[in-house]
């Protein structure tokens, strides 16, 4: 992985994730709108460990990794917090988010916005990857 970061399972590191990616836009030249979804992939899934993971015992740090290769991003999201595999979650499709109940449409939008999904389960710990592939600016 070529970028590496750490944070507590707090959802006030948001902002720190953000600042943190702010490289994407310049260093790796990549497009507003993939940089929003992007934000938005990882911006989901660690407030979701941060809400769900731990079960109230927010201890564990958070390690995101970020990669680029051949007009791909590769996310890794690992964290210490109770085995959840997001794939085997059933969520609703996209044809009227507005009128869908709270719940899951974070990961409806992590697939649409994703290549590919996987998840395992090593050592005690969550690995979730996530390919996007990059269509340019």
């Amino acid at each position: 992985m070529d970028r590496a970061f750490t944070y507590q399972p707090h959802i006030q590191e948001i902002p720190n994730i953000r600042k943190d990616l702010a490289f994407l836009k310049h260093e790796w030249a990549i497009s507003e709108s993939e940089i929003r979804q992007i934000l938005v992939i990882i911006e989901e899934l660690f407030s979701n460990i941060v809400r769900y993971a731990f079960d109230g015992e927010q201890k564990y740090p958070v390690d995101i990794r970020l990669g680029r290769s051949e007009g791909q991003i590769e996310i890794e999201i690992i964290d210490k917090g109770m085995a959840f595999n997001p794939l085997e979650y059933q969520t609703q499709a996209l044809s009227d988010p507005a009128s869908s109940d709270a719940g899951g449409m974070g990961l409806t939008l992590i697939r649409a916005f994703s290549s590919s999904v996987s998840h395992k389960r090593d050592s005690g710990k969550n690995h979730l990857k996530i390919i996007k592939t990059l269509k340019g600016k």
